[in-house]
């Protein structure tokens, strides 16, 4: 079984869930605004002076930001395929208009090819059904000699919660993210050059577990396997839930939650040299 070609995403639930979540983003959104600001910082040892930009899954935009921060003479283009996120990134930074946006899905862009000299993207690839597809798109949109960096998320993200949901029912409620290695294989069967991946560890505290579940729902990241429960959350399996969550992920008084994070980056076609 190919795990980067598993159509297992509910896309109008994913897209459903961002929308909603595009007003509680920034502010539930502590370990992606730190992601974003260690692969920002891996920008420092490649050398790049790229002229055109894309952030894929732009959300909010404070990756194009911080982009435009770095490259100020750069043109960067924010995608996302939730429009009320784009919406929000407008309201919030002068400089995204409407020619600056792009609302659309990875896995279908509606970009020329050669467009762009560096493809970026943080904490969204993990949103694909199709992970060989959106790196075969980032191939066709970049240009010979551009940059492809990402983040995404690995299997060990959120396995508290995946354990303790096992424990209250066998229905998938966490989703299913894709190993380092695999990523690294399918980057080199797009046709990338010269792929680095490797990945770390992040664990977030808190204090109750409604919190928790509270900061996922606020940025948008909800179950949208296709085959999950539609029923609510009831008291007593939320209750259920808690007690199993106490065993696998309470430490010293607080809720752990692990993230596994993969870093990547790749050059199409010819690489230039490291600084």
């Amino acid at each position: 079984m190919d795990l980067l070609n598993l159509p297992r995403l509910d896309k109008a639930a994913v897209k459903k869930s961002f929308n909603r979540a595009a007003k509680t983003y920034n502010h539930a959104g502590v370990l992606q605004d730190e992601v974003l600001s260690r692969l920002l910082g891996r920008l420092q040892y490649v050398r790049l002076e790229p002229a055109s930009i894309i952030d894929i899954g732009c959300g909010t935009g404070r990756g194009v930001t911080g982009l435009q921060k770095i490259y100020s003479g750069a043109k960067v283009i924010g995608l996302d395929m939730a429009y009320t996120m784009l919406q929000e990134a407008k309201k919030q930074f002068r400089f995204f208009s409407k020619k600056r946006m792009i609302n659309a899905d990875m896995e279908r862009l509606p970009i020329a090819s050669d467009s762009f000299d560096l493809v970026f993207s943080c904490l969204a690839l993990q949103w694909a059904n199709d992970l060989n597809v959106v790196f075969r798109e980032a191939v066709r949109i970049g240009k010979p000699g551009g940059l492809f960096m990402f983040a995404t998320f690995g299997p060990s993200t959120l396995i508290e919660l995946r354990d303790s949901w096992f424990e209250v029912d066998q229905r998938p409620h966490v989703h299913q993210f894709i190993d380092m290695h695999d990523i690294g294989d399918a980057l080199m069967k797009a046709g990338f050059s010269q792929p680095v991946v490797d990945a770390e560890v992040i664990k977030l505290e808190y204090s109750n577990f409604r919190q928790l579940l509270n900061d996922l729902k606020n940025i948008g990241a909800s179950n949208a396997d296709k085959n999950r429960s539609k029923g609510l959350m009831t008291p007593s399996r939320l209750k259920k839930l808690e007690a199993a969550y106490r065993e696998k992920g309470f430490r010293d008084g607080k809720f752990i939650a692990s993230y596994e994070v993969i870093y990547g980056h790749a050059w199409i076609n010819e690489a230039p040299p490291t600084a």
